[in-house]
């Protein structure tokens, strides 16, 4: 926030024995001072009593004074905005009170802003910086890059009697059960991604004192944070404003620090993105590039695309989360493309194996509580169906997503096997082209939007030919159950008897479900 020198000559005219303002300045500090400065910002109100003001000034822009009292006679005032008030007219106290809320805002930060600003044209490093920030918050600080790797901190002569900084500074990564207990936390994750919030952390038992930290964002990537340690005093509301100030400043650094934009991604993955993205590869040359990492070129294999249900974005996330994942899976290949974390899962039988094995229910506690919805492509052989594997295991993600969890967002394992005939009908009814998979008989019931004859279609479909369980679980009548069959027959020509039908009702079903979850129209009106 800033205001005009005319805005504070109004609040102070009471107080005034004569003023000169030839130009209106736009005042975002104030400085109170009792001797010589070197320099002067055009931007700044320096207030002076009137034997401390200096004898000579060295400055090309316009400088704003507030003097008390009225000063010898003085050239270089007639160069400059001035407001001579009264002596003994207005304590200094009132002065700064009146001027700073005015401005809004305390005067460490105000300070800290000015040094910062100083330390960015004197071409200051990060180091630099966060010494600065030191000065005012006097706590240590630590900055991380997305891997939660230490690339600076600052201690000063502060003792850390702290086992998870101890730890950190001393092998440069998260002590693991910080580490562990801070992912788990999926409110932990969503306010440490953003860019507009901080995280304060304390885990009782491993942390002697609380830990801020401010995220820094770059395009959609979370790439590094600044923490703070509480250990010398408490953090207040301005040391926030102060790291948020930090984190604007040192942005433009980070993002030319190759210490900080590093996603961990190895040769392996670079390869394997090729391969992903070219829709007609040389597969004589991925066969070779392949082949120094002893990759099985030949397996079955399925392909697993974890996403992030919480949509972070992060790097850090998307770094811890393949690390767990590669220690779930050893015996397969794991890499990250597009944000998302790669599974090729080797099984020459079935993933069904892989279902009754220990490890799966590792891996669904695991997708539960990082919030990972999970992709299986079906059964393929051989690199070049990797591409078309991953696009199945994507549409098995946005068909669950859709259609299971429209209203809540559940971690889950999806088949694209499960929805082979949902991708087929979905290109029909996207198009309006339904009339080729359904004939008129099931159009007309789809139509009719009788919703009692739907969902007895639904239940039949789901449940066999068993009328018992069939009108049990609809809740009616078992007469009420053959009243709606034969109506079925009767007015729309559909027996539920007959293969035929129930393959064309099985799709119809599955349109009406698409429509809804997709806010498509079937194009029956």
């Amino acid at each position: 926030m800033y205001i005009s020198i005319n805005e504070i000559l109004d609040k102070f005219f009471k107080f005034t024995s004569r003023y000169k303002i030839s130009f209106d300045s736009e005042i975002v500090n104030f400085k109170f001072s009792t001797k010589n400065l070197k320099d002067y910002s055009p931007y700044c109100l320096y207030i002076f009593r009137s034997n401390k003001l200096p004898n000579e000034i060295f400055n090309y822009d316009k400088i704003n004074f507030l003097i008390i009292g009225e000063p010898e006679d003085l050239p270089y005032l007639n160069n400059c905005n001035y407001i001579i008030l009264e002596e003994k007219s207005i304590s200094i106290f009132e002065i700064i009170t009146l001027i700073q809320n005015l401005l809004n805002f305390d005067d460490a930060l105000s300070s800290f802003k000015e040094k910062l600003f100083f330390s960015i044209e004197d071409d200051l490093s990060i180091n630099n910086m966060i010494s600065i920030a030191f000065e005012y918050l006097n706590n240590p600080i630590m900055v991380l890059n997305s891997k939660y790797e230490t690339c600076y901190f600052e201690l000063g002569k502060t003792i850390l009697n702290d086992p998870v900084w101890e730890f950190q500074l001393k092998n440069n990564r998260p002590h693991p059960e910080y580490s562990l207990k801070y992912n788990k936390s999926r409110e932990n994750r969503l306010i440490a991604e953003s860019s507009y919030n901080h995280v304060i952390t304390f885990f009782e038992g491993l942390m002697n004192h609380r830990e801020i930290a401010i995220p820094i964002k770059h395009i959609d990537f979370s790439i590094g944070r600044i923490c703070v340690l509480e250990v010398n005093r408490d953090i207040t509301q301005s040391d926030i404003h102060i790291l948020k100030t930090l984190a604007k400043m040192m942005y433009p650094l980070m993002i030319s620090d190759k210490k900080f934009l590093n996603l961990e991604t190895s040769r392996f993955d670079y390869v394997l993105s090729d391969l992903m993205n070219n829709p007609k590869p040389n597969m004589l040359l991925m066969r070779k590039k392949l082949s120094n990492f002893k990759f099985d070129l030949d397996s079955n294999m399925y392909l697993l695309c974890l996403c992030d249900l919480d949509n972070i974005n992060s790097k850090s996330k998307v770094n811890y989360v393949k690390q767990m994942v590669q220690g779930i899976f050893e015996k397969h290949y794991v890499f990250v493309f597009d944000k998302n974390i790669i599974v090729l899962y080797n099984n020459k039988n079935s993933f069904d194996y892989f279902k009754k094995c220990k490890e799966y229910e590792e891996f669904l506690e695991f997708i539960k509580n990082y919030t990972l919805s999970v992709g299986v492509s079906k059964l393929f052989d051989g690199i070049s169906g990797i591409r078309n594997a991953y696009f199945e295991s994507l549409s098995a993600i946005n068909f669950a997503n859709r259609l299971n969890c429209i209203y809540s967002k559940e971690p889950s394992i999806n088949f694209y096997d499960d929805y082979v005939l949902h991708d087929l009908v979905y290109d029909f009814v996207a198009k309006k082209k339904l009339h080729y998979i359904l004939d008129s008989t099931i159009i007309n019931l789809l139509a009719d939007n009788n919703t009692n004859l739907i969902s007895t279609v639904k239940c039949y479909l789901d449940c066999g030919e068993n009328l018992n369980f069939i009108s049990d679980k609809l809740g009616i009548h078992y007469n009420t159950l053959k009243y709606r069959i034969n109506k079925l027959k009767t007015k729309y020509f559909i027996d539920l008897k007959n293969p035929d039908s129930l393959v064309k009702l099985k799709l119809a079903m599955i349109a009406l479900e698409i429509s809804k979850g997709y806010d498509l129209d079937l194009g029956l009106n």
